[in-house]
């Protein structure tokens, strides 16, 4: 069977298998650390944190009106069988949203806001990368750092984190305490890491081999 020219076979329904995992663990930082401990989450979800903070407007629906116009904008310029795996993704984090708030998870708040932000930028990263490594996206940003690495090579790290600077300045000049302000920077610089390490196999084994140098030297 074809959807859009793309075959649907077992490696298709593993990669969507492991993006609704992934997305599933990038909206449960959301709610365990971001929510409770007053952050600015990373990428187009922030954008979401962002509206409900200040507007009341839930999470999920901002999200969904956020993707319209990237999904419009990624038509043209990614491969079909990513924006195949792409719709459901970006479906995903409005359902995800959903059932953990229906599941009542209200998440931790720590003593040490740091510890919240080291939390959410791996957590958060694993999921993100899980998503890359499906060769999907889930929307938002990471559907943006996609095209812009597809098209004109920028690395998806990068990317996402100038587009983390960007929410995070909204919320500074909003609703987010300085404090706030620099643990969720710290925490968007570990998401983007982390991210490209799960995702990205040829940084992966990059980043090992210099670790490895490192503690063999020492």
């Amino acid at each position: 069977m074809k959807i859009l020219e793309t075959k649907i076979d077992k490696k298709f329904v593993k990669d969507l298998t492991i993006l609704l995992i992934g997305v599933g663990l990038y909206i449960l930082s959301v709610r365990l650390f971001v929510l409770p401990n007053l952050l600015a989450s990373n990428g187009i979800a922030g954008f979401s944190v962002f509206f409900n903070f200040v507007f009341q407007i839930n999470p999920a629906l901002t999200f969904f009106v956020i993707n319209i116009p990237l999904f419009f904008f990624g038509w043209r310029l990614l491969s079909q069988r990513e924006l195949l795996l792409s719709l459901p993704g970006a479906a995903a984090m409005s359902i995800w949203m959903l059932i953990f708030e229906a599941m009542g998870i209200s998440g931790f708040q720590f003593d040490h806001l740091i510890y919240a932000g080291i939390c959410d930028g791996i957590l958060s990263g694993i999921g993100a990368g899980l998503v890359v490594i499906s060769e999907g996206t889930f929307g938002g940003s990471l559907l943006l750092s996609r095209i812009l690495e597809d098209q004109w090579n920028f690395t998806i790290d990068r990317v996402l984190f100038a587009i983390d600077i960007v929410v995070m300045v909204l919320s500074l000049l909003t609703y987010l305490a300085l404090p706030h302000f620099a643990v969720t920077l710290l925490s968007c610089f570990i998401f983007s890491k982390v991210t490209r390490f799960v995702g990205r196999a040829d940084y992966r084994q990059k980043t090992l081999d210099k670790l490895k140098l490192n503690f063999l030297r020492n």
